[in-house]
């Protein structure tokens, strides 16, 4: 099982899939994100209006539900999903384009104050995820905030079409600080889904950091 087949099981399922996540309450996290944001965007800002100066990538952003959140607040927003089919479903609730980009394509260059990846990374391979960590450190800004969840666990999974690739604690925080971000706040927390309740997230919000001299 390849991320190859598990892009394919998006497109194939895009419509049904985006129904199912569009109204997932994630609003807690995008607080937590976006106060960090914001409070990083602040030092020696004297703009009025600050969301509207601040970029975020909604980095796999699915059904676009939370791109819309950041839009409607205010937020500069740019999307970008890997499954042309979940670019075309998130489209019609952002109303804005939807890039068909892969993690491991992306080459953007200090764009964004903040990164969003909600429950995206977890498809990408342990040996891959460096390369990708790396390119997402790339795109945010200096002392820009990353926010990822994971699902909860050990190891690789398949599930149906899908493979995924879970982490706890421990894992996490050495990956993000091996990464070059500092760790601002890792929680985890239960599946906000009513038929989901059983399942747990394992979620990260980090800083950028430079590179050692």
């Amino acid at each position: 099982m390849t991320l190859n087949g598990t892009i394919a099981y998006y497109n194939r399922n895009a419509g049904a899939f985006c129904q199912a996540t569009r109204d997932a309450d994630m609003g807690f996290c995008r607080d937590r994100f976006l106060r960090l944001v914001e409070q990083k965007r602040s030092i020696g800002d004297e703009v009025a209006d600050k969301k509207s100066k601040i970029h975020i990538l909604d980095a796999g952003c699915g059904s676009g539900r939370d791109g819309k959140a950041f839009s409607d607040a205010g937020y500069i927003v740019t999307a970008v999903d890997g499954s042309i089919k979940i670019c075309e479903e998130a489209e019609k609730l952002l109303r804005q384009k939807v890039f068909c980009i892969r993690f491991e394509e992306l080459e953007f260059n200090r764009e964004f104050d903040g990164i969003w990846a909600c429950a995206s990374l977890l498809h990408i391979s342990y040996e891959e995820i460096r390369d990708v960590l790396k390119r997402l450190w790339n795109a945010l800004k200096e002392e820009g905030i990353f926010y990822a969840s994971f699902k909860y666990g050990e190891g690789k999974r398949v599930d149906g079409d899908r493979v995924f690739y879970d982490y706890k604690e421990e894992q996490l925080k050495e990956l993000m600080e091996s990464s070059y971000f500092s760790i601002e706040d890792l929680f985890v927390t239960q599946d906000v889904r009513e038929d989901r309740r059983n399942e747990k997230w394992v979620n990260v919000l980090a800083k950028k950091e430079s590179f050692p001299s």
